[in-house]
């Protein structure tokens, strides 16, 4: 599969090499060919941005600039955090709305959706729940700004 775009069942975004990317949604999973950043910028252009615009915008929003959530989506709220660094090829993308529970499993984590599907990822329980604080602040300035907009 060449083109996809991230929706509301996208739970993953995750490289398998430089040139694939496996994307998991609660009912299916796809073999994109494409890097999982390339999936990323071609979703936020889809949905009427630029990856580096949301990812901006997100920056302001948290005032932070390192490992940044996006919001690839407003009205769905579909919000990804990476696990480490976007600029890395082994950088998975995980829609925090879908993590049911997690648990440190060696030197990585166990993030198991909300379908009971598991994944491991390298990064630490740590930072995991950083990137899952960070996501929820993100999609707390986010609904405030459209409830004072009414």
């Amino acid at each position: 599969m060449k083109e996809y775009e991230i929706n509301e069942d996208t739970m993953a975004i995750i490289p398998i090499n430089y040139y694939q990317t496996l994307v998991k949604e609660m009912d299916n999973e796809y073999i994109i060919d494409k890097r999982a950043y390339e999936v990323m910028e071609d979703s936020c252009e889809y949905y009427g941005s630029t990856y580096k615009g949301r990812l901006a915008a997100a920056k302001k929003m948290l005032n932070s600039s390192y490992k940044i959530p996006i919001i690839i989506e407003e009205s769905e709220n579909i919000i990804f955090f990476p696990s480490k660094s976007s600029l890395l090829e082994d950088c998975c993308w995980i829609n925090y709305n879908f993590i049911k529970k997690y648990e440190k499993f060696e030197n990585r984590v166990k993030i198991t959706f909300k379908n009971n599907e598991e994944i491991e990822v390298d990064m630490s329980k740590l930072s995991l729940e950083n990137q899952i604080s960070r996501s929820s602040m993100l999609e707390l300035i986010s609904r405030k700004r459209k409830i004072n907009k009414k």
